[in-house]
């Protein structure tokens, strides 16, 4: 199975080297022993203790030349990563990217993966990548509406590996609702070859899929390709002159063509008449192909080229640079990503020195094929970019509405050559490569623009990076809709449609007790955003900060108790029993063993607070007027956010916020010497606070294990219903609205002038917020449930909830 992220652990396969290796491997355990030992290294807590700066420096000074002999080693492995595949079973490689040794009728040598022999394997886990028959599969998560099937092919290069290339786009269309399988494919001058192979490889994984049960075949099935991959697209909607390609091609409910680039080889490539195709110059490119193919010892350069991974990943993370970790990933990486990625070269080099001239098919035979043989029924949506000199779109658009000859004997209906291509045309923001948007971590904690935009914590880059990601957010918009739309056809098949209209009628409420789950050991920082992390350290380096606020705030922990045990009514078995059972099921649910003391109060306000200062007496208040907003999923939800402050240990910096924002100026201190510092206090504590609070969303995700009710939860406090409506869910459709908000306030503010965002900015300040803004909160949630860390949490953690039935 493919992950998102990458294991800090070093692989077994190191345990069966020989000398040379075995001495790598040495100094990937003693570093795990230094780093786990003798430092306290917490792994994924980002903290290192008993070290010193130097040590630190030093550690980081060793990961990155690691790296660096790490990437020629991962290409000379590249050309015979296929035949490796046998020997790197016994390391156990093949065990982690879940796919099994290759049969002897293989896969075509351009599909970059092996199929799987029988047994099929297990069926794909929501939300998570797994290969099946070697391609990449992305299934919607279990609480969106499936909406159909897209076959993604990539471009040249960057569609070996369309899991990682194109990430960000396949996760947002999974997102929508759109099984995705990722072809992935290696580059040649062959694109006849290249479609039949894709459309081959997508039938076999198709068929699994069916075959296991978990695919309906009334959901439909749309091609979508990028530059090549849109070249490879549009010839299999004409059906590439190959009986798996033609079938294929029936298949199809439509199509989205991506920047389509069918450029000659002397237009792609520069200098290719001038210098490639040179009688003198083939031999030397032959051989350097050759020693690209056969370099010595292809296993053992592999082998050690994930260690060398594992060993930076591994010391990158010591140092508490965990964004970077992450990004450079570890020993499954150069299978998955580096390897596929620089295999492509010799092959390529091979045909240049067998005297390749152009691409196949060239210009003239493209079109011939295109108006001949293209589906005419088949709805086919261009899309182009506005700054992309690359793109061909318009002439492939003039081919598509050139009418075919000879219509009515491809269908055999005279009927038939009355009918026009349905070809729809659209122009959006962006370049040529805004498919391919991924964004870079923060080297530190790993969070990323849309996370750090929820609490105004943006970087001067980050602008760019929302706008890059606008434009990619409109382009899963449009194919998704191009997919809604296109999906209908008359041959008693079930519209996307109709299935999004079945599954809408499943009530968006949290699943019974017996079928959620406990989260077995669950651990504080497994909760916590990464800014919450980063927040809280950076408070923690305050010097004696944790002690003067624990002293400062310490007397009102016990007026605050007496305050509610004289004048709210405590949750318990005698008293709102129900309220107690939930309480207790939401603990157990979140591995708390302490349960808090539970208060309800009389308050007009809707809200939920929780206090816990030293530890002793936590208790969290209820106001009734949430009670009468709320279903009663959305109040466990409520409650679980609550138990979320306590769960991660939020309770001094908690207690020191809500005093702090309560306003400096009600203190009586001297402006000129105490007001400014204070006031920066105020801010930072305000920036925590509202980091904190995406933690407790995840709390709430953690106990609902259904994102649409923390997410009506935070829809209704918003304004989404109020008192007289009652205390009904919200429905799907409203929720899902809401969140596209936040897409149009991310719209709004990178096309704002400096002069507009400056006046946003003061409508917003005054006294620093104590909770995100709602709309990209909503977003924030919504994007972990939708990420494969949730859905491994679960599975991992995940045991039958046996206690506290509701």
């Amino acid at each position: 199975m493919l992950r998102p992220m990458a294991s800090s652990k070093a692989t077994s396969c190191g345990l069966a080297l020989t000398n040379p290796d075995g001495v790598a491997w040495q100094l990937v355990r003693n570093t795990k022993q230094l780093s786990t030992g003798q430092q306290a290294f917490k792994p994924g807590s980002g903290a290192m203790t008993g070290t010193s700066v130097s040590a630190n420096v030093e550690a980081t000074s060793l990961a990155y030349p690691m790296v660096l002999l790490a990437l020629p080693t991962a290409a000379a492995a590249a050309a015979r990563h296929r035949a490796s595949y046998r020997s790197r079973r016994k390391c156990g490689l093949l065990r982690r990217l879940a796919v099994a040794t290759p049969t002897e009728d293989a896969a075509p040598a351009s599909i970059v993966g092996d199929p799987i022999s029988a047994p099929p394997p297990a069926p794909p886990a929501p939300g998570r990548w797994v290969r099946i028959e070697g391609v990449p599969v992305l299934r919607p998560a279990a609480w969106v509406p499936e909406r159909g099937v897209v076959h993604f092919i990539g471009g040249a290069f960057a569609g070996a590996a369309p899991h990682w290339t194109y990430r960000r786009l396949l996760n947002a269309l999974a997102a929508r609702g759109l099984w995705v399988i990722a072809t992935p494919l290696a580059t040649a001058f062959d694109h006849r070859r290249l479609a039949a192979d894709a459309a081959s490889a997508f039938e076999r994984t198709y068929a699994v899929l069916l075959n296991s049960g978990v695919l309906s075949d009334s959901l439909p099935v749309h091609g979508i390709g990028h530059s090549m991959g849109a070249l490879l697209q549009a010839l299999a909607g004409a059906g590439a002159a190959d009986t798996v390609a033609k079938a294929y091609c029936q298949r199809l409910r439509g199509q989205v063509l991506i920047s389509f680039n069918a450029q000659s080889l002397s237009g792609a490539v520069p200098l290719w008449r001038e210098l490639w195709t040179r009688e003198e110059l083939r031999p030397a490119i032959g051989r350097l192909a050759e020693q690209l193919e056969a370099a010595e010892d292809q296993q053992r350069l592999s082998s050690f080229a994930e260690i060398s991974l594992d060993l930076a990943n591994l010391l990158t993370r010591a140092v508490g640079l965990e964004g970077a970790a992450s990004t450079l990933g570890g020993s499954d990486r150069v299978a998955d990503l580096y390897a596929p990625l620089l295999g492509q070269l010799p092959p390529l080099l091979r045909d240049v020195s067998n005297g390749v001239e152009d691409f196949a098919p060239n210009a003239t035979e493209l079109e011939e094929q295109l108006v001949a043989g293209y589906r005419p029924d088949l709805p086919v949506l261009l899309v182009r970019f506005k700054s992309d000199p690359i793109d061909q779109t318009k002439e492939l658009e003039r081919i598509l509405r050139t009418p075919a000859p000879d219509m009515d004997e491809m269908d055999g209906s005279p009927a038939a050559s009355k009918k026009e291509r349905k070809v729809e045309v659209l122009e959006l923001g962006g370049t040529h490569i805004s498919p391919n948007f991924n964004e870079p971590l923060d080297p530190l904690d790993g969070t990323d623009a849309l996370e750090r935009s929820a609490l105004d914590a943006e970087t001067p880059l980050d602008a760019a990076l929302l706008r890059a990601g606008v434009e990619l957010t409109v382009l899963a918009d449009a194919v998704t809709q191009a997919v809604g739309a296109g999906s209908t056809v008359d041959d008693g098949i079930v519209s996307s449609s109709e299935a999004t209209s079945l599954a809408m009628e499943e009530p968006s409420v949290a699943q019974d007790s017996l079928q959620r789950l406990i989260l077995e050991g669950l651990l504080a920082n497994e909760v916590r955003h990464p800014l919450d992390r980063r927040q809280t350290r950076a408070l923690e380096l305050v010097p004696g900060l944790g002690a003067s606020v624990r002293q400062l705030v310490r007397p009102l922990e016990q007026a605050i108790y007496q305050e509610n045990l004289s004048s709210s009514v405590q949750v318990n078995e005698e008293q709102y029993p129900e309220l107690h059972k939930t309480l207790l099921r939401a603990c157990s649910i979140l591995n708390i063993p302490e349960v808090p003391e539970m208060y309800v109060r009389q308050n007009p306000v809707p809200n939920a607070y929780t206090l816990a200062i030293q530890g002793k007496r936590p208790f969290v208040v209820v106001h009734t007027a949430l009670l009468d907003l709320m279903t009663d999923a959305e109040t466990e939800a409520v409650i679980a956010h609550e138990l979320g402050h306590l769960k991660c240990e939020h309770g001094t910096w908690l207690a020191a916020a809500n005093v702090m924002l309560a306003g400096v100026s009600a203190l009586p201190l001297n402006p000129r010497l105490l007001g400014p510092l204070l006031e920066r206090l105020q801010e930072d504590l305000g920036t925590w606070q509202r980091a904190a609070e995406l933690s407790c969303d995840r709390a709430a995700l953690l106990v609902a294990q259904d994102p649409w009710v923390p997410l009506s939860v935070i829809a209704k406090l918003s304004g989404g219903a109020s008192a007289k409506t009652g205390a009904s869910a919200l429905p799907r459709e409203r929720l899902e609205a809401f969140l596209t908000q936040a897409e149009q306030f991310d719209k709004a503010r990178t096309e704002a002038s400096p002069v507009e965002a400056m006046l946003a900015a003061a409508l917003r300040g005054g006294r620093p917020r104590t909770h995100p803004i709602p709309v990209l909160r909503a977003r924030e949630l919504k994007r972990w449930a939708d990420s494969g860390q949730f859905q491994q949490l679960l599975d991992e953690r995940g045991q039958a909830l046996e206690v506290v039935a509701a």
